[in-house]
């Protein structure tokens, strides 16, 4: 049976990161599903687009309330709705790997593969303490948003950064860390198209999700390691391959790689669909 490919974001982001990789999949047949989590998908605000500063720092955010949990329930939902249909391939992005995650964990007879690319994908510790560890020393992501972060995350419950307010030069820094093989006129669309409401998952036992043995482990998944990743460096998706790999060796991950940056792919999408056309055959055949 054909399967569908639903396909969730990463941190930043929304279903439409996902455009250009969604044609190129329907032009090779397939039938595919762009998920926006919860306090995606429904714009920006007037203050945030006319740079009305004051106003837009006071505006309550869509995220504040989101958890895990709600995040998970709508992957979840997803994936039941899509397996009416035949097979489900979850192909998450970047920080899209922790509800993906949480979603193997509770429904793992539901999904026939994950595909993480660079994403996220905690094992042995709590999401938020890898950032701490030397693997993700070499990340440029965090010191190039930081002089755009409005407010203090810890108090406001949620990460707020005005991608609009980036000069030329903190734009360099930007593309460099997120897509660095972009011209600065492909990167300007990643700008203006990322979301500049996160939720704060750094801290907080509600964030604290790791793969499952006995659930997550029975399922067939892949590593897409992005190999020029400034923001998730590889030494970090490495790590990520290798816990779960010791956590259930008799189902290691099969590991692909890109020659890409954190983002670029996702606007020179042909690879990916390549890797993702291969897998298709597999959960075809191997539908539970």
């Amino acid at each position: 049976m054909i399967p569908t490919f639903v396909f969730v974001h990463g941190s930043g982001s929304s279903a439409h990161a996902w455009s250009a990789t969604q044609r190129e999949m329907a032009a090779r047949g397939h039938r595919t599903l762009a998920l926006d989590l919860p306090g995606r998908g429904a714009g920006f605000t007037q203050a945030y687009y006319e740079q009305d500063l004051e106003t837009f720092a006071a505006e309550p955010s869509p995220v504040r309330d989101v958890t895990l949990e709600t995040q998970t329930r709508l992957v979840v939902d997803a994936v039941q709705r899509m397996r009416h249909h035949g097979p489900v391939v979850l192909v998450a992005h970047s920080f899209g790997g922790l509800p993906v995650t949480a979603a193997a964990n509770a429904i793992p007879e539901l999904i026939d593969r994950i595909v993480y690319v660079a994403a996220q994908c905690p094992v042995e510790r709590a999401p938020g303490e890898y950032p701490a560890l030397p693997a993700w020393s070499s990340a440029d992501l965090f010191t190039a948003t930081a002089p755009l972060m409005i407010g203090d995350p810890a108090s406001q419950g949620f990460i707020r950064i005005n991608w609009r307010a980036a000069d030329r030069a903190q734009r360099a820094a930007l593309r460099e860390a997120i897509s660095g093989e972009l011209t600065e006129d492909e990167f300007l669309q990643v700008v203006l198209t990322s979301q500049p409401d996160e939720v704060f998952w750094l801290t907080g036992p509600e964030w604290d999700v790791r793969a499952d043995k006995d659930s997550w482990g029975r399922i067939p998944r892949t590593f897409v390691k992005l190999t020029k990743d400034r923001s998730m460096p590889l030494a970090v998706q490495e790590l990520y391959v290798a816990e779960g790999d010791a956590l259930t060796p008799d189902n290691p991950f099969d590991v692909r790689e890109l020659e890409s940056s954190h983002a670029g792919f996702l606007r020179r999408p042909a690879p990916l669909a390549a890797i993702l056309d291969d897998l298709s055959v597999r959960a075809g055949a191997g539908s539970r």
